[in-house]
């Protein structure tokens, strides 16, 4: 089995983002338009996020050597998990039904 780089992970987490990004927008097309207005703000801040954290994704990774691999690690970890959170309030939610 071969072994992921730090740049495979990091493409991979950023094909899921763009996927993720791409559901949402399919979601605001159909929701009632006062709701659209607010989901259409709050994707475009998503895809800013999104953006800067792939520009310092990609910075870490050609900086990674085999002295700061930790560091490294920890870093892209933060910024995986700061972008998460962002879409953990877009995810369907199922109502719940007796």
């Amino acid at each position: 089995m071969q072994a992921l780089t730090y740049k495979d992970i990091i493409d991979d987490k950023i094909a899921e983002w763009q996927r993720d990004l791409e559901k949402l927008q399919e979601r605001a097309g159909k929701a009632a338009s006062d709701t659209r207005s607010g989901l259409n703000e709050k994707m475009e801040q998503l895809g800013a996020a999104i953006d800067s954290a792939i520009v310092q994704l990609h910075n870490l990774d050609e900086q990674e050597t085999a002295d700061n691999t930790m560091e490294t690690k920890d870093e892209i970890l933060k910024i995986f998990n700061s972008i998460d959170k962002d879409f953990q309030g877009f995810e369907d939610k199922t109502p719940f039904m007796l």
